[in-house]
Protein backbone atom coordinates (compact mmCIF):
# COMPACT_ATOMS: atom_id res chain seq x y z
CA UNK A 1 0.00 0.00 0.00
CA UNK A 2 1.66 3.28 -0.75
CA UNK A 3 2.24 6.33 1.30
CA UNK A 4 -1.23 8.41 0.47
CA UNK A 5 -3.72 5.41 0.59
CA UNK A 6 -2.55 4.55 3.77
CA UNK A 7 -2.59 7.60 4.93
CA UNK A 8 -6.30 7.97 3.73
CA UNK A 9 -7.42 4.51 5.28
CA UNK A 10 -6.17 5.74 8.24
CA UNK A 11 -8.02 8.83 8.59
CA UNK A 12 -11.48 7.06 7.65
CA UNK A 13 -10.94 4.82 10.26
CA UNK A 14 -10.33 7.09 12.84
CA UNK A 15 -12.91 9.62 11.71
CA UNK A 16 -15.74 7.36 11.10
CA UNK A 17 -15.53 4.83 13.90
CA UNK A 18 -14.69 8.29 16.15
CA UNK A 19 -17.31 10.45 14.80
CA UNK A 20 -20.12 7.77 15.54
CA UNK A 21 -19.19 6.36 18.39
CA UNK A 22 -19.62 9.91 20.89
CA UNK A 23 -22.26 10.99 18.51
CA UNK A 24 -24.54 7.60 18.74
CA UNK A 25 -23.56 6.39 21.86
CA UNK A 26 -22.30 3.11 20.57
CA UNK A 27 -19.05 1.29 20.39
CA UNK A 28 -16.61 2.02 17.12
CA UNK A 29 -14.62 -0.78 17.97
CA UNK A 30 -17.25 -2.78 16.05
CA UNK A 31 -16.61 -1.06 12.51
CA UNK A 32 -13.00 -0.02 13.76
CA UNK A 33 -11.83 -3.40 13.69
CA UNK A 34 -13.01 -4.85 10.24
CA UNK A 35 -12.08 -1.64 9.01
CA UNK A 36 -8.64 -2.09 9.81
CA UNK A 37 -8.62 -5.50 8.21
CA UNK A 38 -9.91 -4.66 5.12
CA UNK A 39 -8.09 -1.13 4.84
CA UNK A 40 -5.47 -1.72 6.28
CA UNK A 41 -4.47 -5.31 6.09
CA UNK A 42 -3.80 -6.05 9.83
CA UNK A 43 -4.45 -9.47 10.74
CA UNK A 44 -7.84 -9.95 13.57
CA UNK A 45 -5.19 -10.59 16.67
CA UNK A 46 -3.47 -7.38 15.31
CA UNK A 47 -6.65 -5.17 14.85
CA UNK A 48 -7.71 -6.35 18.28
CA UNK A 49 -4.28 -4.96 19.78
CA UNK A 50 -4.71 -1.43 18.25
CA UNK A 51 -8.46 -1.19 18.69
CA UNK A 52 -7.93 -1.79 22.58
CA UNK A 53 -4.52 0.44 22.80
CA UNK A 54 -7.14 3.67 21.01
CA UNK A 55 -9.88 2.76 23.36
CA UNK A 56 -7.90 3.28 26.52
CA UNK A 57 -6.43 6.62 24.54
CA UNK A 58 -9.15 7.99 23.17
CA UNK A 59 -11.86 7.32 26.42
CA UNK A 60 -9.36 9.30 28.90
CA UNK A 61 -10.83 12.87 27.73
CA UNK A 62 -14.41 11.64 28.70
CA UNK A 63 -13.80 10.13 31.91
CA UNK A 64 -12.48 13.05 32.73
CA UNK A 65 -15.61 15.35 31.85
CA UNK A 66 -17.91 12.60 33.77
CA UNK A 67 -15.53 12.36 36.74
CA UNK A 68 -16.13 16.24 37.22
CA UNK A 69 -19.93 15.78 36.74
CA UNK A 70 -19.58 13.01 39.85
CA UNK A 71 -20.58 10.42 37.29
CA UNK A 72 -18.06 8.05 38.41
CA UNK A 73 -18.54 5.71 41.43
CA UNK A 74 -14.93 5.21 42.26
CA UNK A 75 -15.67 2.30 44.18
CA UNK A 76 -17.40 0.29 41.76
CA UNK A 77 -14.79 1.14 39.10
CA UNK A 78 -12.41 -0.43 40.63
CA UNK A 79 -13.49 -3.54 41.80
CA UNK A 80 -15.28 -4.03 38.57
CA UNK A 81 -12.13 -2.65 37.07
CA UNK A 82 -10.21 -5.37 38.07
CA UNK A 83 -12.36 -8.05 38.20
CA UNK A 84 -12.79 -6.96 34.53
CA UNK A 85 -9.38 -6.97 33.63
CA UNK A 86 -9.31 -10.26 34.74
CA UNK A 87 -10.96 -11.31 32.57
CA UNK A 88 -9.47 -9.10 29.91
CA UNK A 89 -6.12 -10.69 30.64
CA UNK A 90 -7.58 -14.38 30.12
CA UNK A 91 -9.95 -13.36 27.15
CA UNK A 92 -6.80 -11.85 25.15
CA UNK A 93 -4.68 -14.68 26.03
CA UNK A 94 -7.67 -17.17 24.67
CA UNK A 95 -7.31 -14.79 21.65
CA UNK A 96 -3.17 -15.55 21.30
CA UNK A 97 -3.89 -19.46 20.86
CA UNK A 98 -7.19 -19.22 19.27
CA UNK A 99 -6.69 -19.80 15.41
CA UNK A 100 -7.31 -16.60 12.81
CA UNK A 101 -10.90 -17.74 11.04
CA UNK A 102 -12.52 -19.15 14.76
CA UNK A 103 -11.54 -15.41 15.98
CA UNK A 104 -13.44 -13.73 12.89
CA UNK A 105 -16.39 -16.08 13.68
CA UNK A 106 -16.69 -15.19 17.14
CA UNK A 107 -16.17 -11.56 16.27
CA UNK A 108 -18.73 -11.70 13.22
CA UNK A 109 -20.84 -13.16 15.33
CA UNK A 110 -20.92 -11.02 18.54
CA UNK A 111 -20.74 -7.97 16.27
CA UNK A 112 -24.79 -8.93 14.47
CA UNK A 113 -25.86 -9.89 18.14
CA UNK A 114 -24.54 -6.48 19.43
CA UNK A 115 -26.04 -4.92 16.77
CA UNK A 116 -29.86 -6.43 17.24
CA UNK A 117 -29.30 -5.43 21.35
CA UNK A 118 -28.21 -1.54 19.70
CA UNK A 119 -31.82 -1.76 17.95
CA UNK A 120 -34.01 -3.17 20.53
CA UNK A 121 -32.48 -0.50 23.18
CA UNK A 122 -32.64 2.28 20.96
CA UNK A 123 -36.28 1.60 20.48
CA UNK A 124 -36.87 1.03 24.07
CA UNK A 125 -35.52 4.13 25.30
CA UNK A 126 -36.43 6.46 22.29
CA UNK A 127 -37.59 9.77 23.69
CA UNK A 128 -36.65 8.67 27.14
CA UNK A 129 -34.26 11.04 28.31
CA UNK A 130 -32.89 9.47 32.46
CA UNK A 131 -32.57 11.93 35.13
CA UNK A 132 -29.16 12.99 35.71
CA UNK A 133 -28.05 11.44 38.95
CA UNK A 134 -24.73 12.02 40.68
CA UNK A 135 -22.83 9.97 43.32
CA UNK A 136 -23.82 12.42 45.96
CA UNK A 137 -27.00 12.14 45.20
CA UNK A 138 -27.12 8.05 46.07
CA UNK A 139 -24.22 7.24 48.07
CA UNK A 140 -22.96 3.28 48.65
CA UNK A 141 -24.37 1.49 45.30
CA UNK A 142 -23.45 -2.41 45.21
CA UNK A 143 -20.33 -3.56 44.30
CA UNK A 144 -20.29 -7.11 45.94
CA UNK A 145 -19.88 -11.49 44.41
CA UNK A 146 -22.40 -10.66 41.90
CA UNK A 147 -20.52 -7.51 40.54
CA UNK A 148 -16.91 -9.21 40.66
CA UNK A 149 -18.23 -12.50 38.93
CA UNK A 150 -20.19 -10.18 36.17
CA UNK A 151 -17.77 -8.11 35.31
CA UNK A 152 -14.94 -11.04 34.85
CA UNK A 153 -17.41 -12.62 32.35
CA UNK A 154 -17.89 -9.02 30.46
CA UNK A 155 -13.94 -8.88 30.55
CA UNK A 156 -13.77 -12.36 29.10
CA UNK A 157 -15.92 -11.50 26.37
CA UNK A 158 -14.35 -8.24 26.02
CA UNK A 159 -10.50 -9.50 25.53
CA UNK A 160 -12.15 -12.59 23.21
CA UNK A 161 -13.89 -10.16 20.63
CA UNK A 162 -11.40 -7.17 21.14
CA UNK A 163 -14.52 -4.90 21.80
CA UNK A 164 -14.01 -1.81 24.72
CA UNK A 165 -15.99 -3.37 26.93
CA UNK A 166 -18.57 -0.68 27.12
CA UNK A 167 -21.88 -2.71 25.44
CA UNK A 168 -20.93 -5.01 28.53
CA UNK A 169 -20.06 -3.07 31.29
CA UNK A 170 -22.75 -0.62 30.98
CA UNK A 171 -25.79 -2.86 31.05
CA UNK A 172 -24.37 -5.22 33.79
CA UNK A 173 -24.15 -1.66 35.97
CA UNK A 174 -27.29 -0.23 35.07
CA UNK A 175 -29.63 -3.07 34.43
CA UNK A 176 -28.39 -5.84 36.87
CA UNK A 177 -26.58 -3.81 39.88
CA UNK A 178 -29.26 -0.85 39.13
CA UNK A 179 -26.55 2.01 38.68
CA UNK A 180 -28.29 5.70 37.20
CA UNK A 181 -27.49 5.40 33.87
CA UNK A 182 -25.10 8.54 34.23
CA UNK A 183 -23.09 6.66 37.09
CA UNK A 184 -22.94 3.47 35.13
CA UNK A 185 -21.50 4.77 31.57
CA UNK A 186 -19.34 7.50 33.98
CA UNK A 187 -18.02 4.31 35.70
CA UNK A 188 -18.20 2.08 32.18
CA UNK A 189 -15.91 4.26 30.70
CA UNK A 190 -13.34 4.89 33.65
CA UNK A 191 -12.86 1.24 33.58
CA UNK A 192 -12.24 0.73 29.69
CA UNK A 193 -9.15 2.69 30.54
CA UNK A 194 -7.51 -0.07 32.53
CA UNK A 195 -9.03 -2.99 30.51
CA UNK A 196 -8.32 -1.59 26.86
CA UNK A 197 -4.70 -0.82 28.28
CA UNK A 198 -4.38 -4.05 29.52
CA UNK A 199 -5.96 -6.46 26.95
CA UNK A 200 -3.43 -4.12 24.42
CA UNK A 201 -0.66 -4.29 26.62
CA UNK A 202 -1.15 -8.23 26.57
CA UNK A 203 -1.55 -8.80 23.18
CA UNK A 204 1.37 -6.44 22.17
CA UNK A 205 3.44 -8.78 24.37
CA UNK A 206 2.56 -11.53 22.03
CA UNK A 207 3.51 -9.19 18.90
CA UNK A 208 0.32 -8.12 18.03
CA UNK A 209 0.68 -4.71 18.12
CA UNK A 210 1.43 -2.42 15.09
CA UNK A 211 2.42 1.29 15.95
CA UNK A 212 1.94 3.19 13.24
CA UNK A 213 -1.67 2.04 12.98
CA UNK A 214 -2.06 2.78 16.48
CA UNK A 215 -0.40 6.53 16.61
CA UNK A 216 -2.47 6.79 13.02
CA UNK A 217 -6.02 5.90 14.25
CA UNK A 218 -5.87 6.78 17.83
CA UNK A 219 -4.93 10.54 16.90
CA UNK A 220 -7.60 11.02 14.26
CA UNK A 221 -10.38 9.54 16.54
CA UNK A 222 -9.47 11.85 19.16
CA UNK A 223 -10.36 14.55 16.94
CA UNK A 224 -13.16 12.94 16.06
CA UNK A 225 -14.87 11.51 19.11
CA UNK A 226 -14.59 15.67 19.94
CA UNK A 227 -16.77 16.76 17.22
CA UNK A 228 -18.86 13.80 17.99
CA UNK A 229 -19.96 14.64 20.99
CA UNK A 230 -20.48 18.13 20.21
CA UNK A 231 -22.52 16.98 17.50
CA UNK A 232 -24.85 15.08 20.13
CA UNK A 233 -25.42 17.95 21.74
CA UNK A 234 -27.38 19.29 18.47
CA UNK A 235 -29.18 16.36 17.13
CA UNK A 236 -31.73 13.56 17.60
CA UNK A 237 -29.92 10.46 16.66
CA UNK A 238 -32.07 7.76 17.66
CA UNK A 239 -33.09 6.90 13.75
CA UNK A 240 -28.98 6.73 13.42
CA UNK A 241 -28.64 4.32 16.21
CA UNK A 242 -30.95 1.59 14.40
CA UNK A 243 -28.92 2.51 11.55
CA UNK A 244 -25.98 1.83 12.74
CA UNK A 245 -26.92 -1.18 14.70
CA UNK A 246 -28.22 -2.64 11.69
CA UNK A 247 -24.75 -1.84 10.40
CA UNK A 248 -22.87 -3.93 13.11
CA UNK A 249 -25.07 -6.36 12.29
CA UNK A 250 -24.31 -6.60 8.61
CA UNK A 251 -20.56 -6.53 9.49
CA UNK A 252 -20.48 -9.32 11.26
CA UNK A 253 -22.68 -11.31 9.12
CA UNK A 254 -19.83 -10.09 6.16
CA UNK A 255 -17.38 -11.49 8.57
CA UNK A 256 -18.93 -14.75 9.00
CA UNK A 257 -19.86 -15.32 5.27
CA UNK A 258 -16.26 -14.53 4.32
CA UNK A 259 -14.97 -16.93 6.69
CA UNK A 260 -17.02 -19.57 5.81
CA UNK A 261 -16.54 -18.96 2.28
Amino acid sequence: MDLLSYVLSVLLIGAVAGFLATWLGVGGCFLRIPLMMWLLGLSIKEAYCVNMAVIALTTIPGVVVHYRNRHVYVRGAVIAGISATLGVITGTQLVVYTPRLVLRLIFGIACAIIGIYVILRTLKTRGKIPPRITIDQVGRLPIGCKLVGSMYGAGVATGLCGFGGGIYYVPILADLMKYPVHIAVGTSSAMMILTGGVGAMNLALHGYFNALAFIGVGLVTLLFSWLGAKAAKVTQAWILRIAYGVAISAVGIVVVLQTIY
